[in-house]
């Protein structure tokens, strides 16, 4: 009995190098969505200004994501139960980021308003899947290293968004701050792509 204990032990256990690859994926899927979700924040003033807002007004730049994350988040992890989580995924992060390099081209505030909601429901892709995705692949023994790693990469995305744009919106302006986070977040989400095994 306690052969055949560990050759299944053995069998879902991703061997170090999967494990690697895997919570690399997931952390740089992290860095994508959380530097997405939080971009808006240090240029608020700036879209108040561009839209002629309030400063209360301009804030539901960031709420209306947050909003649509909180109310989806389960309604997906669901969907990631018949469709597959690793194709919720990517989708998430794919999604997020393309919607993140169009959001500056919005022409008004309600656009922008409708185009953050999308892409808070595309976070959510990740946000409600990611942890159940990881056990799936790692097994109890490798579980709470990659889940650290993704906590990390939502952190550090966190930070990459408030800081980059903040940065950024002096030279480029609000467009080229949240243009700029929006490609660091697409190459990240590229990146998950490429390195995220297949299930």
């Amino acid at each position: 009995m306690l052969s055949v204990a560990r050759v299944v032990v053995t069998q879902t256990q991703a061997p170090p190098a999967g494990t690697r690859r895997v919570s690399a994926a997931v952390a740089a899927a992290g860095v994508s969505s959380f530097a997405l979700l939080y971009a808006p924040q240090p240029v608020l003033p700036q879209l108040a200004g561009a839209f002629r807002l309030d400063p209360g007004s301009a804030s539901l730049a960031i709420g209306v994501a947050t909003t649509a994350l909180a109310v989806t988040v389960l309604p997906l992890a669901w969907l990631a139960g018949v469709a597959g989580r690793r194709r919720v995924m990517l989708w998430s992060v794919l999604v997020s980021a393309v919607v993140g390099l169009l959001l500056p081209l919005a022409p008004s505030f309600s656009v922008l308003l409708a185009m953050r909601a999308v892409q808070g429901v595309a976070i959510a892709g990740f946000a409600g899947v990611a942890a159940a995705y990881l056990a799936d692949q790692l097994g109890t023994a490798r579980l709470p290293g990659a889940v650290g790693a993704m906590i990390a990469g939502n952190t550090m995305g966190g930070m990459l968004g408030r800081l980059g744009a903040g940065f950024a919106v002096g030279p480029l302006g609000w467009h080229g701050a949240l243009f700029a986070v929006a490609s660091v977040a697409l190459l990240c989400a590229l990146f998950t792509a490429l390195a995220l095994p297949r299930d």
